[in-house]
């Protein structure tokens, strides 16, 4: 095999304006857009819907029929939670760590507090069984005084009518 000479092996750069790679840009993304639609079993994550009516501006800037500035995904500029939020929700291995990290933490405080709640309680049932215990004991006290009364009494007045 023999080589061309070294001067036809350097490569030819010709200069490429911004519109034209705007152009070119586009019609890439219109023909992944094509091959979506007509191959929705082969659709991505990251798909999104046709493009409607972008239209270059000077600037290189996309913006749609409303004149509303459009991001790499195709979504407004202006809306960055509804775009974080569907992020968050999107599955993926770290997301699934995080979240299953996330569950089993609130499922541990959940059960930590529970068990709190349940020995306040047992402390509580504790102090009121001794109280009712202690009412008990006054109260059988008070039984027996009442009965030590009556006995006096009816001695008393038994003493008076013997006399």
């Amino acid at each position: 095999m023999s080589r061309p000479p070294s001067s036809q092996t350097t490569p030819q750069f010709y200069r490429v304006s911004d519109r034209d790679l705007t152009e070119i840009e586009l019609h890439s993304v219109d023909s992944i857009n094509d091959l979506h639609r007509i191959h929705p079993e082969l659709g991505h994550k990251g798909m999104r819907p046709p493009r409607s009516a972008y239209s270059p501006s000077s600037n290189g800037n996309l913006y749609t029929s409303d004149m509303t500035t459009v991001n790499q995904r195709g979504r407004p500029i202006g809306s960055k939670w509804p775009s974080r939020l569907q992020d968050l929700l999107t599955p993926s291995s770290s997301h699934a760590y995080a979240m299953g990290c996330a569950i089993i933490t609130l499922l541990l405080i959940t059960v930590l507090l529970i068990f709190s709640f349940l020995v306040q309680q047992g402390g509580a049932v504790h102090t009121l069984t001794e109280a009712v215990k202690e009412k008990q004991a006054a109260a059988t006290q008070l039984s027996l005084l009442i009965q030590e009364l009556q006995a006096l009494r009816h001695n008393l007045t038994a003493m008076r009518g013997g006399t």
